[in-house]
């Protein structure tokens, strides 16, 4: 089955089959009701802030829990007590997020609001089923952080010292959450109504009307020739997917159903071929334009235009991938792996063909072209998504295709974004609770300012102490969610230490996402491992190895902020040079083979010498030169003269 096919069968896609038939009917309007709701206010302008946003999560939980009814067991009676009760969630989703939207005047233009007891009580219910949306589809991490939050909210005067803070009642704290714009309703629930659910939608339409299949032929002709094809073909394909949708979990389950199972047959070893995969699939939460949602939130945060995020996010991204090939370039030399053999490649006419990849790189263009020329990001994607639906369904007519196949396949693409926007909809609301009280708290504050004592204002200190601060806060925690919580905690952490805010961003995003590769809480190796069937303790370690590039980049950004165009283009340009000579050096070190097998001692000294890059200093970057050149022309003469002899 080719990647393209498998993508079609994810459980998004079957959802609806997967529901009690008196679901169905419900489910398919509920999800073609916010599908439509956000494509229309994309392309013909939103309704106010509070209806957008409130429209938008009541659908959304009523999805979740009408939607979600698998994640209970299988016995019947208790499949209809909880089915019952699904039901009832999502009926108490629609009533209070219809009472905002009945009382947006009185909440929005009111000086002095006088809280009402039907207030208090639709304001906690609402909180409570958020909590109940965002362990179901995200796991426990998130909800269990945002009631430690809201219990810290009410008890906080109880708490001695420096971390206790004079604590609110429980009316201010519902008024605060359900009838403010800085609670539930803040700035990453808009982003999610505004921004990412639009997003959402152009991907999931691209991947129905074949982006899939492209992208996997695209990576197959681009890297399946190379040594270690299969792993090649992973990173690419990866690289691909992950500029559409940037979820590491989705990345590695999509695209590893088809490259694991390649890698271990061309003769790699299961924990490799998951780590591969693993590492790959976690670059595209960097890779823009989307990263996982991630672009949208940092320019929100710092009020900067999107396409600002996106230009700094392009040099890091690639020397994350480059030092992935690196890496998979010297396994596969070391361990003598074949490439992909001709007869399992696509050709570039039949991939390159007008009518195949034309939809796709006109699709691109408008969205591209669209935003270059100072749309909104919405907007662009509104025409993004016209452009491919309408170009799909003329290619199907015009070339005698069954056109009520290619509809099908579109009614497939709604369903899959509707739950997409659901699967995230749910944790950012959370994520936006837990914020706003971490700012109601000044619990955030207090953190930044330990951190700074603890490295005693040195940078270097106060980068690597964020950095972890950073990587524990996102562990469990899905790509969007750990960089809001880092971003409020140990951002300001890095800006009072005078680092510019952009480059104090980037750190805390990448530290944050580094806990999808890291144990004990590591996602994306977790689903590779059960992919590849093998423990996925020793996916992990080879993971961190391929990704060692990611873990130094955060220094990079601090020590050396052209890699995010903050200089002239000459140090740009240097930097980029001196980050593929440590991509190098770091892959030759973790693998410990070049042209020939290298000692430990040495291996170390190189992955060293690739880490002190990040420092900035001439010295040093003549230093790592110099010692890659005597490594590569070293082993090189003495492969020759070995053939020689």
């Amino acid at each position: 089955m080719s990647a393209g096919e498998l993508l079609q069968e994810e459980d998004e896609e079957n959802a609806l089959d997967a529901l009690p038939r008196l679901y169905r009917p419900l489910m398919w309007v509920l999800c073609m009701a916010l599908v439509f709701f956000q494509i229309y206010t994309a392309g013909f302008g939103q309704l106010p802030p509070l209806s957008q946003r409130a429209v938008h999560v009541g659908l959304g939980l009523a999805i979740v829990f009408l939607g979600f009814v698998r994640f209970y067991g299988t016995m019947d009676t208790r499949q209809k007590f909880w089915r019952a009760g699904d039901v009832i969630l999502a009926a108490l989703s629609a009533a209070t997020t219809i009472y905002i939207l009945t009382q947006e005047t009185r909440i929005t233009e009111s000086f002095n609001l006088a809280v009402m007891p039907i207030d208090l009580i639709l304001g906690s219910i609402l909180t409570v089923i958020l909590l109940i949306a965002a362990w179901r589809t995200t796991g426990p991490a998130l909800p269990i952080l945002a009631i430690i939050m809201l219990l810290y909210t009410l008890l906080g005067q109880h708490i001695p010292g420096t971390w206790g803070h004079p604590g609110f009642d429980f009316q201010y704290l519902v008024e605060h959450l359900y009838l403010g714009t800085e609670g539930i309703w803040g700035t990453v629930t808009g982003l999610s109504a505004n921004l990412i659910a639009i997003f959402i939608i152009f991907g999931a339409f691209l991947m129905a009307t074949g982006a899939a299949q492209t992208f996997m032929d695209m990576a197959l002709i681009a890297a399946g020739r190379f040594p270690g094809g299969a792993a090649k073909v992973a990173t690419v394909s990866s690289a691909l997917f992950g500029m559409l949708n940037g979820a590491a979990v989705a990345n590695v389950a999509s695209t590893g159903a088809f490259t694991i199972p390649a890698m271990k047959r061309l003769g790699y070893k299961s924990s490799f071929a998951g780590a591969v995969e693993a590492t790959a699939s976690s670059g595209g939460q960097i890779t823009p334009p989307i990263m996982g949602a991630g672009a949208f939130v940092m320019a929100e945060l710092l009020s900067v235009p999107y396409l600002d995020i996106v230009y700094a996010a392009v040099i890091p991204a690639f020397l994350f991938y480059a030092c992935v090939w690196m890496s998979i370039d010297v396994e596969a030399r070391r361990e003598d792996m074949r490439s992909f053999d001709e007869s399992e490649l696509p050709t570039r006419a039949e991939v390159l063909a007008i009518g195949r990849i034309g939809p796709l790189v006109v699709t691109l263009a408008v969205l591209l072209i669209s935003m270059f020329s100072g749309n909104t990001p919405t907007l662009a994607a509104f025409y993004a998504i016209c452009t491919n639906v309408g170009l799909y369904l003329l290619i199907g007519l015009f070339h005698g295709k069954d056109v009520k196949q290619r509809i099908l396949k579109l009614q497939k693409a709604v369903i899959s974004a509707a739950f997409g926007i659901t699967g995230i909809l749910a944790l950012l609301v959370t994520a936006q609770v837990a914020l706003s009280l971490i700012g109601l708290t000044g619990s955030g504050i207090k953190l930044s300012e330990m951190i700074v004592s603890i490295g005693g204002g040195q940078l270097f200190v106060g980068v690597l102490l964020s950095m972890i601060v950073a990587l524990i806060l996102g562990m469990g925690m899905p790509t969007t969610a750990a960089y809001l919580l880092a971003a409020a905690v140990a951002a300001p952490a890095l800006i009072s230490l005078n680092v510019d805010p952009l480059v104090a961003h980037f750190v805390v995003f990448y530290s944050a996402l580094l806990s999808a590769l890291t144990p004990p809480v590591c996602t994306a190796v977790f689903t590779a491992a059960v992919i590849a069937k093998t423990d996925w303790w020793s996916v992990s370690l080879v993971s961190i190895r391929l990704a060692l590039m990611k873990y130094l980049m955060p220094l990079y950004f601090v020590f050396r902020p052209a890699v995010l165009l903050e200089a002239s283009t000459v140090e740009i340009v240097w930097s980029l040079v001196m980050g593929l000579v440590a991509s190098m050096l770091l892959a030759i070190g973790g693998g410990r083979f070049y042209r020939q097998r290298i000692s430990l001692p040495v291996a170390l000294f190189l992955g060293a010498m690739g880490a002190l890059v990040a420092a900035n200093e001439w010295w040093m970057d003549a230093a790592a030169i110099l010692v890659l050149a005597i490594v590569v022309i070293g082993q090189r003469r003495a492969v020759w003269l070995g053939k020689k002899a």
